[in-house]
This record gives C-alpha cells, structure tokens and sequence, in this order.
C-alpha cells in the first residue's frame, strides 16, 4: 500500500509483493496525477474496493453534497461485508454463493427494511467500481443478495404493530406531551415544548428542528418556510396561536450558541449547542473513521416519554411527524399536505402544480389543531 494525495491506495496482498509493485508502477502516473487508474479487475482486492468508494463518498460529505450520517451508514454496511468475505481477498476471488450466505448471515439479525437498506449500499459500491473501471461490470446480484420483498416488509411491519402498536400518539398523549399533567414530576428543558407543537403542527422531525435558521420563521405571518434539509424540498408551515406563543417564549430565554456558526438557528441545548449534530471521528490519514450522532432532542422526548408512562418500542420524537400525517390525511388534500411536509409532489403534479396557496396549508394544519383543540377558534 501507499498513501498518494492523501489517499491510501492498496496494490495487493502481502503474499504477492511483486504483483503488487507491478501494479503500483502500472497506476503510479494516474494516482499521482489525481487521476483514478483504469485497473484490471484482478488486481482489485475487497479492501481497495472499499477504500475506493468510501474515499469518494468521503469527498463528497466534504463538499456537502452528502450528511455524515449516510456516510456512516455507507461505511458500517461496506466494512461489515469486507470483514466477512475477507479484506485481503482478490474481488474475482469472491464467489456469488458467498453474497449468498452473507445475505442469510444479515437476514438473521435486521429487519426487513434494515436489511433493504444494508442491500442497497453494498449494490451502490458495486455501480460505483463498475462506473469508474475499477471492475468491467458489477456481479449479478439481482437474485442471491435480493432485497427482502414488499410482502415480507408489510409483515414485519404488521408484526411489530402487534408486538408494540401503530406508531402513532391518541390525542390525550400529545396533551399531555405538550403540557405534562400537574401530578407527574417532570422537569424538561425550555426547548422541548415548542418542539413537540412544531412535530404536531406541521411534522417537524428532529433534523428538521436541528438545523433551522431564524430566518425561516416568521412569527408576525405565523408560518415557517424554508427547504427540508432530508430532501431539500422547500416547505411552508403556517403556525398554531399556540406554536406562536411557544415559540416567542423561547426566543426570549434562548441560550447563548458556543459557536458563532450556530447564531442563527433557531433550537439551542442549554449548553449552546445544535439540538441534532454529527461528531466526526478521523484517523491519522484525515479520513472519517466513524459518526456519532448526538441527539439531545430525541434523548429529552424519550425522558418524557417515560415520565409519562407512554415509552414502548419504535415510539420516539419522529412519532409526532407520523401522527401529523395521519391526522392530516383526513382532509384529503395530499398536495398540501406534501408542501407543508417537505415531500416532493407525485407525478406530473410536481411539474405542473407551482404554488399551493396558504388558505389550503392552514386548512390542513387547523384541521390536526381542532383534533387537540376542540373549542380552539
């Protein structure tokens, strides 16, 4: 191996120390132009192929164009499937009855949609080789490492729904997540309570409230509008009296950020600090060895769960969007409903449907609020 523009390239295995100085002069010129070689697939070993795609995925949470959490996601799932067909190995080596047993191996312990997802990244650094020379042509996949199908989905789905219930709030828990009952001891931080009006009154999730700026509320108009940071989908939330008035009163007492790039948003810790954040971990060569996501939203909402007696397992912050949505759908009008959520509009609705006036975006959202506050006006 060898690092060059800080990049660690691997030419072989430690048992071919010729074969490997042969194919590092073969790829010298390119890697120390910046340029990526075109390599002959067997020289390709499983760890090069990893190295490869997570140094191209890296550059691109570099420049933005990725969150940090997928890269880990993409570097967990990626390393795990090295680690098993073994990271020194000749890529041309791995047989298809090897994905074969290390789909079974994963299907024993992920669920179904963990499991599609896991699926997935591994196919996407294969299209990734494919896409760049390093292999003529992804292995055929399609069959032996197959995701999980809809059906089997739907029944994991359904099964947890026994297990656990729907992933939903009745209406006197989302009152009492509001304004916990005088006779429980629960103490929570300033934040909490306009974040869970925001999670039921436009399906605001835990990013969603991480990363918004000042500027995209307006509390006079009584409506927040700004792009969802999951999809980059511009939104617009008008606002209850009572998100209004949560709001304002955090506005007054709101912490001081440690950092000066966090001024503008508009949820702070009581420590100064982004509600939701990545904290990245590097190696020695500036690479992303690992994320840890810190989030003190969710961390708080799940204490009040259980002070409330109302914890049970998939039940979290990101419930309240759920909730929104489904309270929502009553009115029917899912065009409205995909704007105020930050949900690309289906079809060729998207193309053709330019503006969706705020009389239709305050019918949805008045509707969810009579559902909580009945004699509300």
């Amino acid at each position: 191996m060898k690092k060059i523009r800080g990049n660690t390239y691997y030419f072989g295995p430690w048992a071919d120390p010729q074969g490997a100085l042969e194919r590092y002069h073969k790829q010298a010129a390119d890697l120390h132009a910046g340029r990526e070689p075109t390599i002959v697939t067997d020289s390709i070993t499983v760890k090069h192929l990893v190295n490869s795609y997570l140094n191209y995925q890296q550059e691109k949470v570099v420049s933005g164009e990725m969150g940090a959490r997928h890269f880990e996601d993409c570097r967990r799932a990626v390393s795990e499937w090295a680690r098993f067909m073994g990271k020194g190995r000749a890529l041309c080596d791995v047989r298809l009855e090897e994905y074969g047993r290390y789909r079974s191996r994963l299907a024993k312990r992920l669920g179904a949609l963990s499991l599609r997802k896991h699926i997935t990244l591994i196919k996407c650094m294969f299209n990734y080789a494919a896409g760049v020379d390093l292999i003529d042509r992804p292995p055929k996949l399609s069959k032996i490492l197959a995701p999980p199908s809809a059906h089997v989905i739907r029944r994991d789905q359904r099964q947890d729904e026994l297990a656990n219930g729907k992933k939903l709030f009745k209406i006197e828990e989302v009152l009492s997540l509001i304004d916990p009952p005088a006779d429980h001891d629960v103490v929570t931080p300033a934040f909490l309570r306009p974040a869970v009006l925001l999670g039921i009154n436009g399906g605001f999730g835990n990013t969603d409230l991480g990363t918004m700026p000042l500027k995209a509320v307006d509390l006079d108009e009584a409506v927040i509008v700004y792009p969802r940071p999951k999809t980059g989908v511009e939104r617009a939330v008008p606002l209850w009296p009572e998100t209004v008035t949560a709001l304002k009163a955090w506005c007054a007492s709101r912490p001081q950020p440690q950092d000066a790039q966090h001024l503008g948003l508009v949820f702070l810790t009581p420590e100064g600090l982004p509600l939701v954040r990545q904290k990245v971990k590097t190696n020695a060569d500036g690479a992303i060895d690992g994320v840890a996501n810190l989030d003190r939203l969710s961390h708080e909402f799940i204490d009040l769960l259980e002070a409330l007696g109302l914890k049970r397992r998939g039940i979290g912050f990101y419930t309240l969007r759920h909730t929104f949505r489904t309270w929502a759908d009553e009115t029917r009008d899912q065009h409205a409903i995909h704007r105020i959520m930050g949900h690309t509009l289906p079809g060729m609705s998207g193309i053709y449907v330019e503006e969706i006036g705020l009389d239709r975006l305050r019918a949805v959202v008045n509707h969810v609020r009579l559902k909580l506050f009945p004699d509300a006006t």
